[in-house]
């Protein structure tokens, strides 16, 4: 009897999403082996939350032999992680979203499909419980036609300041976050993505607001975008914030799903741990689950490394919703 070998991943990027998402998801999967990070600060490197024997890099030419790499470094810097892994022949798992143009993100899986290397996107939305559920009611026919689709994230990012409660410094990960695009770009297209998915159909954007609260240099993108798009015969409004209550000391962050059809709706909130079915039978609860699921992408991860049925993103799905996104928020500042 063999045993199964398990595959070797590295990572790029040893920033917050890293440390509290990828890596212990990372370390917990029984198929993978965490063999090397990579990043350009030793003191990112230093507190990334990897045991002894991970090789520790500051350049992607150190990391040992790899089966896959995941990005999540700055989005700005996925097209050089990326360009590294295809003259390598390494599979690719990148985070959200994939560039900050449409050019490079379009550029990043063109090289990719011409090395005929896998390139995934790091949509974990789409591995939660929740999500797997809304999708296979609605595939079931459970809601009868969907007309409709609400999906709420109002956040503040963990406010405007650094000291929340003292109201000083400058949150420097909002900042960030603003200057990668904004709110849609940078997380609305999980919820762009997971639309594409339930309904099984292309969008399209048909109307794009968007409210200023700061001015921050080098960003033209608003805090807080609202957007309509339509496809596989239904509406969707995509409605996402940096800046809810975000010069507050409090928190009051509000997450939705709303799935509305010719014979039912599905809900989901967030705060309210409420995820239900309302059809002609009455109520359902569905149990609550949170909202996405790391560990469920990386158990795909090692399916698709072991030449098994899996159902990740393709960086074909991450140009589509990261391409969304881009329109929506040039509308919104067009209009502003």
């Amino acid at each position: 009897m063999t045993t199964e070998r398990r595959r070797r991943v590295g990572l790029v990027g040893c920033g917050e999403v890293a440390g509290y998402g990828h890596l212990p998801a990372l370390l917990r999967a029984e198929r993978l082996e965490l063999v090397g990070v990579c990043d350009l600060s030793t003191d990112r490197l230093a507190a990334a939350p990897a045991p002894a024997g991970v090789a520790r890099c500051t350049s992607l030419d150190e990391m040992p032999d790899l089966d896959a790499l995941v990005i999540t470094s700055p989005a700005g810097a996925h097209a050089q992680n990326v360009r590294w892994a295809a003259r390598r022949g390494v599979p690719v798992l990148c985070e959200k979203p994939i560039a900050v143009d449409e050019a490079t993100s379009v550029a990043m899986v063109e090289q990719m499909e011409a090395a005929s290397i896998p390139l995934w996107v790091a949509f974990n939305y789409r591995f939660s419980p929740v999500a797997q559920r809304i999708h296979d009611l609605v595939a079931t026919g459970a809601v009868g036609e969907v007309r409709a689709l609400r999906m709420v994230f109002l956040w503040d990012l963990h406010g405007a300041f650094q000291d929340r409660v003292a109201q000083k410094g400058v949150n420097q990960r909002r900042v960030g976050r603003m200057l990668e695009g904004g709110p849609l770009v940078d997380c609305g297209v999980h919820q762009i993505d997971l639309a594409r998915w339930w309904l099984g159909s292309d969008l399209q954007v048909d109307h794009a607001t968007g409210v200023w609260f700061d001015e921050i240099d080098g960003v033209d993108a608003p805090e807080h975008v609202t957007t309509h798009l339509s496809g596989g015969g239904a509406r969707v409004l995509v409605d996402v914030s940096f800046a809810y209550g975000h010069r507050s000391p409090s928190r009051l962050p509000t997450f939705t799903y709303e799935v509305i059809g010719t014979d039912g709706v599905i809900r989901y909130r967030r705060e309210e741990r409420d995820f239900v079915l309302i059809d002609s039978d009455g109520l359902h609860d569905l149990g609550w689950a949170h909202e996405k699921s790391f560990e469920g992408m990386y158990a795909d991860l090692a399916a698709a490394l072991h030449g098994e049925e899996h159902a990740l993103p393709t960086g074909r799905d991450g140009l589509a919703a990261t391409r969304l996104a881009l329109e929506a928020t040039a509308r919104a500042v067009a209009a502003r």
